[in-house]
């Protein structure tokens, strides 16, 4: 399947001048290292920035070139970029297939390719290059601490997992009884929900009368700032009563708005909605998982969003925030964000007794 990553500009950029340059940034445009698969980066004016990134599994399906259906590789590079750049990520009777179809659908769209190489186990082949002379037959090793890629990455404030595996352990779900427990004050916290439900109101947002929205916005307030003392709930009464306040569109907006501040801040942010989404129930996930993925947006942790906004996908394809988020990354729009204060104007919550939206 194609993907298409974040084209966001980093504030050092990263100038690609060999393949080793190339290999050595790819980690940190897609935000892992990738394996069995193939990267392609789109580039366009001005100066050759970084347009479009796309992914391509190597197990999934070649697109057809010049088929708009089933090759939409080629209308996103017609539409953005006059050059690309391709690296596939293993063996060559897996990788070569794969970067031929890449090549072909650049080639309908008309997009010269700069460069298409193949990486495994420290050597580079490139597919553009004939010259046995500078691209051996046994490939060419490769060191990309030689390059000034990583360095000027990191100077960026930009990160590598060490892969998609690493990234799908970090939200791995709680199981065992720990997700029992959770399943047991979930019904609970369900039914004390209910008793603040307006009772004669229909279905939907409506339901959540100011008693509910001011309890959910005392918790997630109560949260962040326990977060911020490195204090993260696992209680099972305190993950479920969150995951079912969060349901609440004002609710989940006041932890939305909290997110910012300093990078320690974010980062206490960006574990506090990793213990949440980890533990609720499955129905539970949109809101903690789209929130989390708020917090690794404003870190520039694409990778890690996009993982979030998949789970989110998992349990609700159509929930709105995420598909407003998985929008603004897939354009490279960079973070920016709104206040609890402008919140509680735009949107009040609390009673004189609470006091403003901090």
């Amino acid at each position: 399947m194609l993907t298409n990553g974040s084209s966001e500009p980093a504030p050092h950029p990263l100038t690609l001048g060999t393949p080793t340059d190339i290999i050595a940034a790819v980690p940190y445009i897609l935000g892992y290292h990738p394996a069995d698969t193939a990267v392609v980066l789109g580039l366009g004016a001005p100066s050759d920035r970084l347009r479009v990134t796309l992914r391509c599994d190597l197990q999934d399906a070649l697109p057809e070139p010049g088929n708009r259906e089933t090759d939409p590789l080629a209308e996103v590079l017609r539409a953005q970029c006059h050059a690309v750049l391709i690296v596939g990520y293993g063996t060559a009777r897996r990788v070569t297939p794969c970067v031929d179809a890449l090549r072909a659908s650049a080639a309908s769209a008309g997009v010269p390719v700069r460069e298409a190489l193949r990486v495994t186990e420290g050597r580079y082949w490139s597919y553009t290059c004939d010259s046995a002379e500078c691209c051996p037959p046994a490939g060419t090793a490769y060191d990309p601490d030689s390059s000034h890629v990583p360095a000027a990455a990191v100077a960026s404030g930009l990160t590598a997992w060490s892969g998609l595996h690493q990234i799908n352990a970090f939200l791995e779900p709680v199981r065992g009884p720990e997700r029992e427990r959770v399943r047991r004050a979930t019904r609970e916290a369900e039914r004390r929900g209910g008793r603040l439900f307006h009772e004669d109101a229909p279905e939907g947002e409506e339901r959540f009368g100011t008693e509910l929205r001011r309890s959910g916005v005392r918790t997630v307030r109560a949260a962040v700032a326990a977060a911020r003392n490195g204090e993260f709930p696992t209680r099972a009464a305190d993950v479920a009563w969150l995951g079912l306040v969060l349901t609440c569109i004002r609710v989940r907006d006041e932890a939305w708005a909290h997110i910012g501040g300093s990078a320690e801040e974010v980062a206490a942010q960006l574990q506090l909605w990793r213990c949440v989404v980890r533990r609720v129930e499955p129905e539970y996930v949109p809101a903690p998982g789209s929130l989390l993925a708020v917090a690794a947006w404003n870190r520039r942790d694409i990778a890690l969003a996009e993982a979030a906004l998949a789970m989110v996908q998992e349990a609700d394809p159509h929930y709105s925030m995420a598909g407003l988020v998985r929008e603004a990354l897939r354009l490279g729009v960079p973070w920016k964000g709104f206040t609890p204060q402008w919140l509680e104007e735009v949107w009040p919550v609390a009673g004189p007794e609470e006091g403003g939206g901090g």
